[in-house]
């Protein structure tokens, strides 16, 4: 349908008049409805069936969504591969440090506070509810000067304390010395080492380019 505005000439105003569609017009709209409305299932159905498919998606990966699932990892609850380590972290916004992936290995996070995360490696993927003190573990702590405070502490009764070939300040007491501790220069990070096998944690201090942030 056209609708013009036309003047009639005269002082009254404008006339305004409809023109009629032509058969043919009126025809292909017909034609055009008709299309349209046998398509409408095939749409229907593809929209449908791609809602179907995110929600599978989404809920069998929950690593990848969901709160829930990030406040049980965060708590050490899951086993989590390298690569949810890695989503986890990044995506909760959390300073992390690590010694690297270990092969066939799975991971636990636990995030005391963004300020205290600890990282446990679980080697071949088994020992998640295993509570003792049997694994590998990278503690990340929020120290302001940790150079300096890690030399610091290195300087008490039955502790020894140097300067890695990274530049970073290392300690521990020979009292205990499954646990090792780094100060990273020129950050506010100071890392822990803990190893189960005697001597290991030490070594991995001594190891350049070993400690590295998840990021």
């Amino acid at each position: 349908m056209k609708i013009e505005r036309k003047s009639n000439g005269m002082d009254e105003g404008d006339v305004f008049y409809v023109e009629p569609m032509r058969a043919s017009a009126v025809a292909k709209g017909s034609t055009t409805r008709r299309i349209f409305r046998r398509f409408i299932p095939f749409v229907i159905t593809a929209i449908l069936a791609s809602a179907l498919t995110f929600g599978v998606v989404r809920y069998t990966e929950p690593e990848h969504f969901g709160l829930a699932f990030a406040l049980q990892a965060a708590k050490g609850k899951v086993a989590l591969t390298q690569a949810q380590l890695r989503d986890l972290v990044v995506g909760e916004g959390l300073i992390v440090y690590w010694l690297g992936p270990e092969v066939g290995a799975r991971y636990t996070l636990v995030s005391v506070n963004k300020n205290q995360n600890y990282v446990r490696y679980l080697p071949g993927g088994v020992g998640l509810g295993d509570a003792g003190a049997n694994f590998r573990v990278v503690g990340t702590y929020e120290t302001k000067d940790a150079f300096l405070v890690t030399q610091n502490q290195g300087k008490g009764a039955n502790s020894v304390e140097f300067t890695n070939s990274d530049g970073d300040s290392v300690y521990y007491n020979t009292q205990r010395p499954l646990s090792v501790y780094v100060g990273l220069k020129n950050t506010d990070d100071q890392i822990e080492l803990f190893n189960p096998i005697a001597g290991q944690a030490l070594t991995d201090a001594k190891t350049p380019g070993l400690i590295t942030r998840i990021s």
